[in-house]
């Protein structure tokens, strides 16, 4: 989860800085090579079809939403810093 969180992160710092900077595709590799290879949506995914298969319910809702509530909350962080940064 801190890994998905942390690609959240940095995928919001890329896009807010590609917003004011559009001409520029370096940022959109970075976005899609680093952000998007540092993200383990697959490794959560196994996490929760393992919690579910073993009847552990509550932990696999509490992991989902907490995937979703972190992963928002960085990128949202990151938009904000991206904003501030892009020249």
């Amino acid at each position: 989860m801190a890994v998905n969180g942390m690609a959240s992160g940095v995928l919001g710092v890329l896009v807010g800085v590609l917003a004011a900077r559009p001409q520029e595709e370096v940022w959109l590799w970075l976005g899609v090579g680093f952000a998007g290879s540092l993200s383990t949506f697959s490794t959560l995914m196994v996490d929760m079809a393992l919690l579910l298969r073993t009847g552990h319910r509550q932990e696999a809702l509490g992991l989902a939403g907490a995937s979703v509530v972190v992963g928002y909350s960085l990128l949202a962080l990151g938009l904000a810093l991206g904003g501030v940064l892009a020249p």
